[in-house]
This record gives structure tokens, C-alpha cells and sequence, in this order.
């Protein structure tokens, strides 16, 4: 009796633990972190795709600048786990691929394949490490970035349907995968909204703009607009991602006021 009186006073404490060290700013690394590498990913895939004639310089730019982000990202965390190799990894075959002569572009299929294999494993690394400190961290914190990581799949997903020899690694494939991710970003926004009341009308708006691209994800192999899901989606991410930052700071300062 007196070790599981023992047992049951030391679980409430672990749990004070857990509250007192979870670190807002850490997770919300850890979280642009993810939400780069999938805007970095789905700019590539937009850049390398077969359906457009002309390729625009600022695909390009776009996922260049988001490697960049994480670079900065994996220097503020100081390289956790196995990171920075697999980030190196990933920018290794970015490179080789952009290093490619114009008119091989069919050969090229093979290191986007190997690209986005890269990407799986370098998103599950950084979603396990996000999980090991989720724990304790304020739910609205969470919520929101969920919400930015679901929308991101659903776009990369998107954009990766129009290689039909490039596989999905970042989840496990299975068939109904769009509708899965639909319900999620449909419940996530219901849930931010009695979350974050006072946010209601920016929430309105994300659903408004993921409406409107929605048909598309669902019916996606009736018509390719890969250019214009990735401006309404890639918007919604930012606006999650600013608020969520928004949100670590606020739970900083008021763990360092008490």
C-alpha cells in the first residue's frame, strides 16, 4: 500500500513537470520547421511538373527561400536529432536535380522520387521530435499547428498526384487519403473556432479560401490547377503559422511573468 500511495503522489508531479518545461518557442520551431520543408517540397514538385509549358523562376525561389528557413531553423535549435543530415540530404538531391540539362526532364522523375523520399524521412524525424515535446504546451498552440500540418499534406499530396512514377512517403499511402485529410482540416477548423473565439472572422476566412480550392483536392485527377492550389493553401498555412507564433510568444511571457 505505501509504494502505490507513493505511485499515485509521483504521477501528478510528473505531470507538473511536464507543464512547467514544455517550451512554446521549441515546438514552434520544430513546427516551421515541417511547415518549410512541405512548402519547399510542394514549390519543387510545381517547378519539375510535366503539365507546364514554361517554368516560372519564382517556383524556384519559393522552395530555395523555404530551404533557407530551415537551414536558419535547424541553427536556432542547434541541429536536433538527426536533422541537419537528412535536411543536408535533401538539399544534396534539390541540387543535383536543378543541376539537370533542360530536355531531361523525364529522366529527372527519378530524383524527384528520391527528393520526396527524402522529404518522408525528413518529416517523420521532425514530427517525432515535435511529439516528444508537445506535452504540456497550450492547446490553441497546438491546434493551430496541427491545422497548418494537415493543410500542408493535403496540398503536397495534391501536387504529388501529377507524377504518376513519384510515391507519397511524408504518410502511409492508402486509398481515401484525401478524404481523411478533408475531415481533418474540416473538424480543425471547428475546433480552432471554439478555441480561439476572438478569431473567428480570420478563421472564416481560411475556410472561405480552402472552399474554394476543396473541389479540386477531391476530384483530383478531373483537372490540374497545381499553381493556384498552392497560392490559396500555402496562404491558410501562413496565416496559421503567423498566429501560432503569435500564440508561442504569449505562452512564453507568461511562463517568464510566473
Amino acid at each position: 500500500m505505501p509504494t502505490l500511495f507513493k505511485r499515485l503522489l509521483v504521477l501528478p508531479l510528473l505531470l507538473i513537470a511536464s507543464l512547467a518545461y514544455a517550451d512554446p518557442q521549441r515546438l514552434q520551431q520544430l513546427h516551421e520547421f515541417r511547415s518549410e520543408a512541405f512548402k519547399a517540397s510542394t514549390y519543387l514538385l510545381i517547378d519539375n511538373n510535366l503539365y507546364e509549358r514554361v517554368r516560372e523562376p519564382g517556383n524556384r525561389e519559393t522552395y530555395n527561400t523555404a530551404l533557407q528557413q530551415m537551414d536558419a531553423l535547424l541553427r536556432q535549435m542547434n541541429n536536433p536529432g538527426d536533422l541537419r543530415t537528412l535536411y543536408n540530404d535533401f538539399v544534396k538531391l534539390v541540387r543535383e536535380l536543378e543541376a539537370m540539362p533542360q530536355g531531361e526532364e523525364y529522366y529527372s522523375l527519378a530524383t524527384v522520387n528520391r527528393i520526396m523520399m527524402a522529404h518522408g524521412k525528413l518529416e517523420n524525424a521532425a514530427a517525432e521530435l515535435y511529439e516528444a515535446e508537445v506535452a504540456g504546451s497550450p492547446e490553441n498552440l497546438v491546434a493551430l499547428q496541427r491545422q497548418s500540418i494537415e493543410t500542408s499534406r493535403i496540398l503536397l499530396l495534391y501536387e504529388n498526384n501529377m507524377f504518376s512514377s513519384v510515391g507519397v512517403y511524408f504518410l502511409p499511402a492508402r486509398e481515401g487519403l484525401f478524404d481523411e485529410l478533408d475531415i481533418r482540416i474540416s473538424e480543425g477548423s471547428a475546433k480552432l473556432k471554439q478555441l480561439m473565439p476572438e478569431h473567428t472572422d480570420t478563421f472564416a476566412r481560411l475556410d472561405k479560401q480552402y472552399s474554394f480550392i476543396q473541389p479540386r483536392l477531391i476530384n483530383h485527377h478531373a483537372d490540374w490547377v497545381p499553381t493556384i492550389a498552392a497560392f490559396y493553401l500555402t496562404k491558410n498555412t501562413q496565416t496559421l503559422d503567423d498566429l501560432s507564433r503569435e500564440q508561442a510568444n504569449l505562452a512564453e511571457a507568461s511562463v517568464s511573468t510566473n
